[in-house]
């Protein structure tokens, strides 16, 4: 099949020169082109040898295994296609705008990927590597790769070393991807050139209780343990332990996510209403909000901007802005066109903050500098269903479907 597709190519490649041969022939020498008038090209082609003749009378040889064959020099002219509709009237003496709302849907929406070997079961986290996406599933004791340009299943990795249960956030460090184990009370390290797996931390200092939510710090990896309350300190350059945090004025209660703002560690306390701050230098607690403006309830997903630190509600149907240089409220987000709806993951992609809505199967933008509503999305193509994780790739941002066993992408 191979030397089939490469005989084919080269033979349809001399097409031109051999049919310039023939007609400059046939103008310098009298003979008749092989184009009838209708601009049909006949010829004879042996799928044997690849060998491509054109002829005159499109006849072929009954020898050998030759088979007529015929084609268009342009083609014939299609069904034009419908009139779009005429835009918005613009401001006095201007003509009316043209309709751009078509390009903007076939721009704006990506794809949603689900079957196939992508082996989506309850996706949950996902994270960008500076090529591919990887994503945990939950359900599927596995992580599927996926490459982010064009959306491509890359490989799905399950069983052996790994010792993926219950795989729920995922980090890149910059060489290596890391995934916390839920059900397995461990974190595995893999090659993100590869998807080699490089070591399983579980067990001894390590103190992993049912670790859900992951960050990397510049050096340092940083695990949540909902199970008892803690935070897990790793190295990341040999997986060694570094500490456990826990108890004293931590206030770590039901612990979800974590994030890294530059200099310190912030961790959602979902059953405690309140986010810690903690030195990444030293593992120091630093301080613990709670109550007054912040707004906190059942706290889930944190992300940082470059300046504030975003944390969603996901009881109270919000998203509250923190200054990360004094922890100070800045505003809480919530009704009107937000449609906060149990919001869970959040993401920054350099201007905006996206908020995956669990419960509302949508996903909403905001204006990272003012915490204003840019859109809110749902419905039709993005598939979205009970939407969990969310990632920016630079370009696209994408969105896990953990009830959907689908990614959704979209630009």
């Amino acid at each position: 099949m191979l030397k089939r597709v490469i005989h084919s190519k080269i033979a349809i490649a001399s097409i031109a020169a051999t049919l310039t041969a023939v007609l400059v022939g046939g103008l310098a020498w009298g003979l008749q082109s092989p184009i009838s008038s209708n601009g049909v090209v006949s010829g004879c082609y042996n799928p044997k040898t690849g060998a491509l003749k054109l002829n005159v009378t499109g006849a072929c040889s009954t020898k050998g295994d030759n088979t007529a064959i015929t084609w268009n020099q342009t083609g014939p002219q299609g069904a034009p296609g419908s009139t779009g509709s005429q835009g918005p009237q613009g401001p006095a003496g201007t003509p009316p705008q043209p309709d751009l709302s078509r390009v903007a849907t076939l721009n704006w929406w990506g794809g949603t990927y689900s079957g196939g070997s992508y082996g989506f079961s309850a996706p949950e986290g996902i994270a960008f590597d500076g090529t591919h996406l990887w994503v945990t599933n939950d359900h599927g004791n596995s992580v599927t790769e996926i490459n982010a340009s064009n959306g491509a299943w890359v490989q799905t990795l399950s069983g052996g070393s790994y010792g993926f249960t219950s795989p729920d956030d995922i980090n890149f460090d910059g060489t290596h991807v890391w995934v916390t184990n839920a059900g397995g009370n461990s974190v595995t390290e893999i090659s993100a050139s590869t998807g080699a797996w490089v070591q399983t931390l579980s067990g001894g200092s390590y103190g992993f209780n049912s670790p859900t939510g992951i960050a990397f710090d510049g050096t340092h990896i940083w695990v949540t343990n909902i199970g008892d309350n803690s935070v897990t300190e790793i190295n990341a350059s040999n997986g060694a332990w570094v500490q456990t945090l826990s108890a004293g004025s931590y206030g770590f209660n039901y612990v979800w996510d974590v994030a890294f703002d530059g200099t310190h560690v912030w961790v959602t306390n979902g059953n405690g209403a309140s986010v810690t701050e903690i030195s990444a230098s030293t593992g120091a607690w630093v301080q613990t909000l709670s109550g007054g403006s912040y707004g906190f309830n059942s706290p889930y997903g944190v992300a940082f901007d470059g300046t504030h630190v975003w944390v969603t509600n996901l009881s109270g149907n919000s998203v509250t802005e923190i200054n990360a240089s004094t922890g100070a409220w800045v505003q809480t987000l919530s009704g009107g066109s937000y449609g906060f709806t149990s919001p869970y993951g959040i993401a920054f992609d350099g201007t905006d903050v996206w908020v995956a809505n669990l419960s509302g199967n949508s996903v909403t933008e905001i204006n990272a500098s003012n915490g204003a509503w840019v859109q809110t999305l749902s419905g039709g193509s993005y598939g979205f269903n009970s939407p969990t994780g969310i990632a920016f790739d630079g370009t696209d941002v994408w969105v896990t479907n953990s009830a959907g066993n689908s990614v959704t992408d979209f630009p």
